[in-house]
């Protein structure tokens, strides 16, 4: 049976191999031996899914990202790390590539755009150009995250651009352990699907804006586009993939850096600080500001 030691052998080794950070790979390295030391964590127990917590949290000092995910049926453990399949044109579909709702109240000229998450561009572009051609003509807009848990980065890019303008915008660059640093820029691609410069933006964050969610947040705000409403998000910046630890679990690892280009950081362990802070009325107080 596996115990708690097997499962931190696991993940010290894939971290070891993939986070890009050294320093920081030591780091989570020696925390988890320590906890297995100080009796924090427990090398004989059973793994269960309170024994993941357990792990999750002693990971979640160094690395907010890192999860654990327990299977009922056995599995082969990665040699190579497999990467994220590939999402379907049907499952994105059936989401509506996330769009959640598209409102333009009566009797105010501001709109309302919710995005739960981020599908690939190429399925989801559709349904976000759509929301866009709703949401013409407005003069203020509320987009809200605080339920974005984040996905595919180049429906980020899209939602930065339709904010940001038209010009190309390098967002980001991601550092990897072992190849090329890859940079994200908007494209200018969208044409007249765009905000206009003048137009005011209140995005709305909390605790389930995560990880790409963190990001966009993260990047308007740095460059002055938004004000932002509601509570601080939890702070994971990493980029992750899947990684089949032993045959039970399997976990989220950082594999890549994410630094803003303007702040030349990010957000990890920190999250996104909002600038009007509010727990449960972060809608009404964005509404107001829009209207004054």
């Amino acid at each position: 049976m596996e115990n708690t030691q097997s499962l931190v052998d696991g993940l010290i080794t894939w971290t070891d191999r993939l986070v890009p950070d050294r320093d920081r790979a030591g780091e989570l390295a020696r925390q988890l031996r320590g906890a297995l030391a100080d009796g924090t964590l427990h090398p004989n127990q059973p793994v269960t899914r309170s024994t993941l917590d357990a792990v999750e949290a002693v990971c979640h000092r160094t690395a907010r990202h890192l999860t654990l995910e327990l299977h009922e049926q056995p599995g082969e453990p990665d040699q190579e790390s497999p990467g994220w399949p590939p999402q379907t044109r049907r499952e994105v579909i059936s989401r509506a590539g996330c769009v959640r709702s598209v409102q333009r109240p009566p009797g105010v000229s501001f709109g309302e755009l919710r995005i739960d998450g981020f599908d690939d561009s190429e399925y989801a572009g559709p349904f976000l150009h759509a929301a866009f051609a709703l949401l013409d003509g407005v003069d203020g807009l509320i987009l809200d995250l605080r339920h974005n848990g984040g996905g595919a980065v180049s429906s980020l890019a899209v939602l930065a651009e339709y904010v940001l303008g038209p010009e190309p915008e390098h967002l980001a660059t991601v550092h990897y352990r072992d190849q090329p640093p890859r940079q994200w820029w908007t494209t200018g691609g969208l044409t007249h699907l765009h905000l206009p410069a003048a137009t005011r933006v209140a995005l709305l964050i909390g605790p389930g804006t995560y990880s790409s969610g963190e990001a966009l947040a993260y990047h308007l705000k740095s460059r002055g586009r938004v004000r932002v409403f509601g509570a601080r998000t939890p702070g994971a910046a990493d980029h992750v993939t899947p990684i089949r630890l032993t045959p039970q679990v399997s976990a989220l690892i950082p594999e890549g850096t994410t630094i803003d280009q303007r702040t030349g950081t990010n957000w990890e362990g920190r999250g996104v600080e909002p600038d009007v802070p509010s727990v449960e009325d972060a809608d009404v107080l964005a509404r107001a500001w829009l209207t004054d």
